[in-house]
């Protein structure tokens, strides 16, 4: 019995790229990083300062 291959002749290109890979990826990543961080020790101070903490 002979086997029957099927060739593709489609070619799928994947479009998408890692945006951490780029420069403007890594800055935007630790840019919310950083945002994120100050935010909640800024929220910490005021709640010390307003006693509340």
């Amino acid at each position: 019995m002979a086997k029957h291959e099927v060739k593709s002749t489609k070619t799928t290109k994947n479009h998408y790229h890692n945006p951490t890979e780029q420069w403007w990826g890594k800055f935007v990543v630790w840019l919310l990083l950083l945002g994120m961080v100050g935010a909640i020790i800024i929220g910490f101070i005021i709640a010390v300062i307003s006693g509340n903490g």
